[in-house]
């Protein structure tokens, strides 16, 4: 039976409040994004078996729930929505002055990006493009060649908290670019005190895009992906560079598109940027396999029977540098690592060693 009760009014709802409760107005609900949308035919799709059978359970899921924030293709790009690409950028905004930005991509794009492998992570020839592109990618570019101006810092006292603000919305922005991941890697490799997050949220986003199956593809004969599968070399590099150098687990494990690495060397249009990288994925691969083996306490007395193990290891690094050395057309003193490798395996993997 109905009780005869009157109906509660907005101001009376557990949870809501009315807007003239607040003299600032009242306070606007952000959407969790999760919301239903209407049920629509199945369409029809030529799958293979296998592939049917891995997404079965899920698209059950996304048929019962209809929530767009667990639907994700793991073998399509995600692209940001153009409507979003439209929205003016904090350059646009007034926030940074745009002739100073002009300015500080054309010192960026002529001396500091060539210290990244040959200019590896910038594909734009201009600011306009990379606004376009991404303004993360921007902000980072401004902010560290404001890092390096010579204006008492005013220029990094602006760019620095953009270039912040925009890693925070990164974090929680369900699309994301192939330079905005660019961006996090070159601001991991010249603001020392972010490296390690960068470098990881990084690592993060390029998952999410599916850059490490997309490499796969690259080198099984898709060459169409071959700026993905650049790219996802290029962060093995930065997550290994701030990992295994500081005694850190890095991020990216080694599979077949590692240890193969050198089979993207074969596909058209490799640069001498790409020999470059590589060497580095190179060298990279034979230090984790020793991180792994002697594990991450330095303190670690190495045994007796390691040694073995150690000189192994020393003569893989021998014959990376002998293969890579003629490759890159580097003398000996320009390429001669700037540490014995004996030397740098005993300094990863312990202290001493037992008597």
């Amino acid at each position: 039976r109905a009780l005869n009760m009157p109906r509660p009014t907005p101001t009376q709802l557990p949870g809501l409040q009315a807007s003239t409760a607040c003299n600032d107005g009242p306070v606007p609900i952000r959407p969790t994004g999760m919301t239903r949308e209407n049920s629509v035919e199945p369409e029809v799709l030529q799958e293979a078996d296998d592939q049917a059978m891995v997404n079965a359970p899920m698209a059950s899921l996304y048929e019962v729930t209809k929530l767009r924030n667990v639907r994700s293709d793991p073998w399509a790009r995600m692209h940001r929505p153009q409507s979003r690409s439209q929205k003016p950028d904090f350059i646009s905004q007034g926030l940074f002055d745009l002739q100073d930005a002009e300015r500080l991509f054309a010192r960026f794009r002529e001396t500091l990006n060539a210290y990244l492998w040959g200019g590896i992570a910038l594909v734009h020839d201009s600011l306009e493009g990379a606004r376009a592109s991404s303004s993360l990618l921007t902000a980072a570019i401004l902010a560290v060649t404001a890092l390096h101006a010579q204006d008492d810092g005013t220029s990094f006292d602006v760019c620095y908290p953009i270039f912040l603000d925009l890693v925070s919305q990164a974090m929680f922005d369900r699309y994301h670019s192939l330079d905005d991941v660019r961006g996090l890697c070159i601001g991991a490799f010249y603001l020392s005190d972010l490296s390690w997050k960068l470098s990881g949220l990084a690592v993060r986003i390029a998952t999410e895009l599916n850059l490490h199956q997309f490499c796969a593809m690259a080198i099984g004969d898709r060459p169409e992906y071959v700026e993905e599968a650049r790219l996802w070399y290029f962060l093995y590099v930065c997550d290994h560079h701030f990992s295994i150098a500081y005694g850190r687990p890095p991020v990216i494990s080694e599979n077949s598109t590692l240890s193969c690495h050198e089979d993207f060397l074969r596909l058209p249009g490799i640069t001498m940027s790409d020999l470059r990288l590589h060497s580095q994925v190179g060298v990279f691969i034979i230090l984790s396999r020793i991180y792994h083996v002697f594990g991450p306490d330095r303190s670690r007395m190495i045994a007796n029977d390691e040694f073995e193990i150690l000189r192994r290891f020393d003569v893989d690094l021998a014959r990376w540098r002998d293969q890579w050395k003629p490759r890159l057309g580097m003398t000996v003193t320009t390429f001669a690592l700037p540490f014995c490798p004996s030397a740098a395996i005993c300094n990863m993997s312990s202290g001493s060693a037992a008597q």
